[in-house]
């Protein structure tokens, strides 16, 4: 059960709070359509998965979230059903999007943090490192 502070069960009351950035391969700017797919896509896949998108932003190749998830959450699983579901049902609602973006919708890296100021000094540091 979902409330206000986190997730509740019978052992335990949890509020794991994730920041995350990824974006698309080349950095390929996504349209407004797309945009618009992506956000009602994501918000379906957590209500699948059982965790929460707390904040949505797509700007211009990126997509930030802040998701509430359980413990038992494996982050690597959300990340694989975030991106690789949206990627084949974005081509498949968009097909001439594959044309334009080439077979790999996303950048095989994503960024994760507790706090959002940790996200901002990782971003940094990749983007000088680039």
């Amino acid at each position: 059960m979902l409330l206000s502070q986190g997730f509740s069960s019978k052992y335990h009351t949890s509020f794991l709070q994730y920041h995350i950035s990824f974006s698309t391969h080349n950095d390929i700017h996504l349209q407004e359509n797309e945009k618009a797919f992506l956000t009602d896509y994501l918000h379906h896949v957590s209500e699948r998965h059982a965790f929460v998108i707390k904040d949505l932003t797509i700007q211009g190749a990126r997509i930030n979230l802040v998701i509430l998830c359980k413990t038992t959450h494996y982050i690597p699983n959300i990340m694989k059903a975030l991106k690789g579901g949206s990627a084949r049902f974005m081509y498949k609602q968009f097909p001439e999007s594959k044309v334009q973006h080439g077979i790999n919708l996303w950048d095989q890296k994503y960024f994760i943090a507790t706090e959002k100021a940790q996200l901002r000094e990782m971003l940094e540091l990749y983007h000088t490192k680039k």
